[in-house]
């Protein structure tokens, strides 16, 4: 078989890359086995404008959110179902010194937030929630949807190989690459924590971290809505489920879920929320990132036959889309890949 472009992953990353490939017909194939505990399928799928405790805007946010509220209603369009929420955050102040904060933020950054004069909820939801903060836009991507469809997509085209990659077998040539049946031009990885198993990109300081959430069914709190407090609350496709994330954790003994995580999640959710709930199921997942928290896009030479997309951290359903585009501009169209982004800033 030939193609054009060989991609390594379906994950947020892989799935974006394919979508701009078929949008820009250029021929590829995808090769990933589905990982139900892979980071793309654990997590929450939250995309917010503001980050960390202090509520500073994420990076690039200006330009991610609208490309984002674009993009993913193109993909809705593409598979015929909608893959993307519009929520507001409701951010629960337990304290004078955490509402203080969120007023400061608020004057630098009104675009975002805001102190509403009308609680769209009841506070007595919430244990000891005296104030409400609002975060808006935010947004939930369905991401157990939007794969699954995109995965049924390429298998439907017969653009997909449901099987673990071995790199032992890749043979460069000089026209590109073989692969078992397969003869390609480039080869561009998207399979996240996978990167950490080559030598390929030994110089970049790749830093994995683990993250924990639990789902829960609650019966009673608006789905309108995310909570934050400590914790946040996003609210999943089916009616009363809720997942509850998550931790970041730079040391881990493996990648599983942990007893720990739990106990202390139940014991904080117990403080906040007011109304009963019930545990599920509890996730892990190895997510991708770097040292400063930038992702890993581009290419190896100006031949462009090694590709990279990955190391999208905690915000890879708002980076993934906006740099896989950019990543397909530059291979066709020689575009710049964003420097903060582009990963040969590590050679």
């Amino acid at each position: 078989m030939n193609t054009d472009v060989l991609v390594i992953g379906q994950g947020i990353s892989g799935t974006w890359l394919s979508y701009y490939l078929e949008k820009n017909e250029i021929d590829h194939f995808v090769i990933d086995q589905e990982n139900p505990q892979s980071a793309s399928r654990q997590a929450g799928g939250l995309i917010n404008p503001v980050t960390g405790r202090n509520k500073v805007k994420t990076w690039m946010a200006d330009q991610l959110l609208p490309f984002c509220l674009t993009a993913y209603q193109q993909m809705g369009t593409c598979l015929g179902t909608s893959v993307m929420d519009t929520k507001t955050i409701i951010e629960c102040f337990t304290n004078p010194e955490a509402a203080a904060l969120f007023s400061r933020r608020v004057n630098e950054n009104p675009h975002y937030l805001e102190i509403p004069d009308d609680y769209p909820i009841q506070l007595d939801l919430f244990h000891n929630c005296k104030k409400l903060g609002l975060i808006r836009p935010a947004y939930v991507v369905n991401l157990p949807l939007l794969l699954s469809n995109w995965r049924a997509r390429l298998r439907r085209f017969g653009k997909i190989g449901e099987y673990n990659f071995d790199l032992n077998q890749l043979i460069e040539t000089d026209k590109g690459f073989n692969y078992q049946h397969i003869t390609c031009k480039r080869i561009i990885f998207c399979d996240g924590a996978s990167i950490q198993e080559r030598n390929t990109w030994a110089k970049i300081p790749l830093a994995p971290t683990k993250g924990e959430a639990l789902v829960l069914k609650i019966e009673g709190l608006p789905s309108s809505f995310i909570y934050k407090n400590k914790l946040t609350l996003l609210p999943l496709a089916e009616t009363d489920y809720w997942w509850v994330g998550s931790s970041y954790e730079w040391a881990f003994e493996h990648a599983g879920p942990t007893p720990l995580y739990r106990e202390h999640t139940v014991k904080a959710l117990k403080k906040w929320l007011a109304i009963p709930f019930e545990v599920i199921e509890q996730r892990a997942a190895i997510r991708m990132g770097t040292m400063e928290r930038r992702p890993l896009v581009g290419f190896d030479s100006p031949e462009k036959k090694w590709g990279l997309l990955n190391g999208m951290g905690t915000k890879g359903c708002s980076l993934a889309p906006y740099f896989a585009f950019q990543l397909v501009e530059n291979m066709i169209r020689g575009s710049v890949i964003d420097p903060e982004a582009n990963w040969t800033r590590f050679q």
